[in-house]
């Protein structure tokens, strides 16, 4: 199959899940390397942490970084690329891989289907909203972006997570590398640069043996969130705003009755 039809099918099938709460998230093919290494990382979509390859396309891309602290690098890729991300680390320390996608559209044919989006992601609100504006149950047009970061360990994985400038991001507040994990770790939520509050995030929790099981809580005034966390198990940290575009974005999207955008925060627990 060539890379251009390849390409193509997997943007089909990233629009046509979309209508399903389906994540975005960056899952390297290791989450713990030397110094002075090349990596790769799967950009997935799908839920509960099983998801299919999207390939690198720059004409759904608006940002692809590595960070280590506050030195950074574009990342590149060739249209079709699986896996999506690829690069080259140098010194010790977190590494964050970043990525935000422009936007997209999704068409809800089924008003109940909205209201299951709506139902996991805490944002029934929008549903007197909608109401209120004297919109139709069907169709329903939504625009979403997915703004997702993941953290890998080079070498010792010394360091910290940082805001980096997304319109909404989690932060880790505690290192799941080197911090002491007994009494869980901390995530902060950001929407604009402003802690998210009252805010669901949703925890999503692999084992060894590949299974997944949920958890969820309410960010508080500051926008932190705290889950318990263990050894060897890999973590999808997500959480999602919905507000009414603006008249730019409703023009771009062809009408999109809504806006959604997505954080989505990766990483691994090693064995202590």
């Amino acid at each position: 199959m060539g890379r251009t039809r390849t390409a193509l099918i997997v943007a089909i099938a990233f629009a046509s899940t979309s209508a399903k709460a389906h994540e975005v998230w960056i899952e390297p093919s290791t989450w713990q390397m030397p110094a002075d290494t090349d990596f790769t990382a799967q950009l997935l979509n799908g839920q509960n942490l099983e998801g299919q390859a999207l390939s690198w396309d720059p004409r759904v891309i608006l940002r692809a970084e590595t960070w280590q602290g506050t030195e950074t690098a574009a990342l590149q890729g060739r249209f079709g690329d699986v896996p999506a991300l690829t690069g080259s680390v140098g010194s010790e320390g977190l590494l964050t891989l970043l990525y935000q996608s422009k936007f997209n559209t999704v068409v809800y044919q089924d008003y109940e289907k909205f209201v299951e989006f709506l139902t996991e992601k805490n944002h029934l609100e929008i549903l007197d909203a909608h109401a209120a504006r004297s919109l139709p149950k069907t169709p329903i047009k939504e625009a979403f972006s997915r703004f997702s970061k993941a953290l890998i360990a080079v070498g010792t994985g010394a360091g910290e997570d940082m805001a980096r400038g997304l319109e909404i991001e989690i932060v880790a507040l505690d290192n799941p590398y080197t911090s002491d994990i007994t009494g869980g770790l901390r995530f902060q939520a950001l929407f604009e640069g402003e802690p998210l509050k009252s805010n669901r995030v949703t925890l999503f929790e692999r084992d060894p043996a590949g299974m997944v099981q949920t958890s969820v809580a309410q960010t508080d005034a500051e926008g932190i969130v705290r889950f318990p966390i263990r050894q060897d198990h890999t973590y999808l940290v997500d959480t999602v705003v919905m507000r009414q575009p603006d008249r730019a974005l409703f023009i771009a999207s062809g009408g999109a009755f809504w806006e959604s955008l997505w954080a989505s925060l990766t990483f691994s627990v090693p064995s202590r």
